[in-house]
């Protein structure tokens, strides 16, 4: 039995009286964005919550970190402000891959219990950290190791561009690549009314300034307020609340065949060899569908850099991060089989995104694709997919969360996940002495708020036990090195020296 997805719905800024948005204090910020949502996902199925309260079973929502609204309580407290008392409430945080792991749960919830109807609802408002300086500090604190990673000027775009450097070292994804697909997916949105670059044409001497390494503005996330809401159950309860009258008796559903998520750990210098989970959570929601890879002909990957979108693709698919990106140039991925589109909708880069419900630009997207949007994006396919995945990640590329959705109703049984190799987690040690070679380096050029002052560098270095070091780079003269001109990434030797009170690399000869 797969549970079914009967709508979704999201909310944005736009849609409320500018003058009035802007004078409401953030906690009814929060609430427009999200009883709107929930208001006008249930107007879309005919029903309202008066007439659907009898038949919830579950409310599972997503923290709202920007708002310091953590914890099991507040989800509870949504429930009971949305005037359903009585339900199970469920509490998601997996960071970017939230929306991904609270439709997981509603899955499982459903497959468990046939009787349940389960509605998946949340809201953020972030500001973008490109208006607010204290924002920036407070993302910084939250994605960044205090001991490992902050001293040396670490933020959440260094740490992104140290991955891409490094990927585009082993792969040969080039600066050239990241820019077409840049274009690429920007150029959907501007045809988009509700997409934040909406009319927004790229400047071209845009993508020639960086903010860390190769990433310019436009291959960024944006930061946007947003809500979101959507609702799932079986086809048993699907037909129950139509012949109560419940919902509309034309009513359509997509199915959810599967789900799976994997979490690597906390902090970028926790994982082991710069390792993704990407891979495993796809493996996991294939395995769990029945499904093979091939049958996918839809997706939606997240994208909040667009080095990330070529690398979970990859790792998605089984396809080489440059043949990736060949495709992704049109627009595309290859699904193992066939080239297949991704991200209509422009992606986070260029829709909509609240830093803990990003996702939800995906499951407009998708259900877009199946009329069942209640504001779908212009850009949708002439058939709607028969298969198609959605791909979220959170932290610094440490938790990654799939869902698979299937127009038909499938018979597979689900399988044994294969090649599930576990992820190993880094423990730094250096000592003053030890010696390393430099796996990845990248230049931050934006820290605005930040202690330390751009443009530097920070280098993560491996030991020859395999244990990574982040720091800054130091020439045997003690100046401090800004960029990584000169430098051979897997070949430069460093020694790890004590300076100013903080273990730093210094290039040996």
């Amino acid at each position: 039995m797969d549970p079914i997805l009967l709508g979704v719905c999201d909310t944005i800024e736009s849609e409320f009286n500018a003058e009035v948005y802007k004078n409401l204090t953030p906690l009814e910020k929060y609430h427009s964005l999200l009883f709107n949502s929930v208001d006008k996902l249930f107007g879309f199925l005919g029903t309202d919550r008066e007439k659907i309260k009898p038949y919830l079973t579950d409310f599972v929502s997503i923290e709202a970190q920007s708002l310091g609204r953590e914890g099991y309580g507040f989800t509870i407290k949504d429930a009971n402000d949305m005037g359903f008392g009585g339900l199970a409430c469920h509490t998601v945080d997996l960071g970017g891959a939230s929306v991904g792991g609270a439709i997981q749960q509603a899955h499982t919830i459903v497959k468990a219990n046939p009787y349940a109807v389960v509605l998946v609802a949340a809201a953020d408002i972030p500001k973008s950290v490109f208006k607010q300086v204290s924002d920036l500090k407070r993302l910084t604190a939250t994605v960044c190791h205090k001991d490992w990673e902050m001293p040396y000027g670490a933020t959440l775009i260094g740490l992104y561009s140290l991955l891409c450097e490094r990927m585009m070292f082993d792969t040969g994804v080039t600066s050239d690549d990241l820019e077409e697909i840049t274009k690429q997916f920007r150029s959907l949105a501007e045809t988009n009314p509700r997409a934040f670059q909406y009319q927004k044409p790229m400047v071209e001497k845009q993508l020639k300034k960086p903010l860390s390494g190769v990433y310019s503005t436009p291959m960024i996330a944006i930061v946007t307020d947003h809500g979101f809401a959507t609702l799932i159950t079986s086809e048993f309860m699907k037909q129950k609340l139509i012949d109560k009258k419940v919902i509309k008796a034309d009513a359509k559903h997509i199915y959810v065949i599967g789900s799976g998520h994997s979490a690597h750990a906390e902090y970028l210098i926790q994982k082991k060899d710069l390792k993704s989970p990407a891979g495993l959570a796809c493996e996991r929601a294939v395995a769990s569908s029945g499904i093979n890879r091939s049958e996918i002909d839809y997706a939606w990957i997240y994208d909040c850099f667009t080095g990330m979108v070529i690398h979970e693709a990859s790792l998605y698919f089984g396809v080489s991060p440059k043949e990736t990106a060949n495709a992704l140039r049109k627009g595309k991925i290859s699904n193992g089989t066939k080239e297949i589109p991704i991200n209509l909708g422009g992606g986070i880069l260029n829709y909509q995104a609240a830093m803990a419900i990003s996702g939800a630009t995906g499951l407009v997207d998708i259900a877009s694709q199946y009329g069942l949007s209640v504001h779908p994006i212009p850009n949708v396919l002439r058939e709607p997919p028969k298969v198609s995945l959605l791909g979220g990640n959170g932290g610094i590329d440490s938790i990654n969360s799939v869902i698979l959705f299937a127009k038909d109703k499938t018979e597979r049984s689900a399988k044994e996940p294969m090649n599930l190799k576990p992820l190993e987690v880094n423990v730094p040690n250096p000592k003053a002495k030890e010696q390393a070679t430099i796996l990845s380096a990248t230049t931050i050029y934006f820290n605005p708020g930040g202690e330390k002052k751009p443009p530097y560098l920070i280098v993560c270095s491996t030991k020859e036990n395999g244990e990574m070091v982040l720091t800054n780079l130091y020439d045997k003269e003690g100046k401090e090195i800004v960029t990584k001109d000169g430098l051979e990434l897997g070949k430069t030797k460093v020694e790890f020296q004590m300076i100013d009170g903080k273990i730093q690399a210094v290039v040996l000869g």
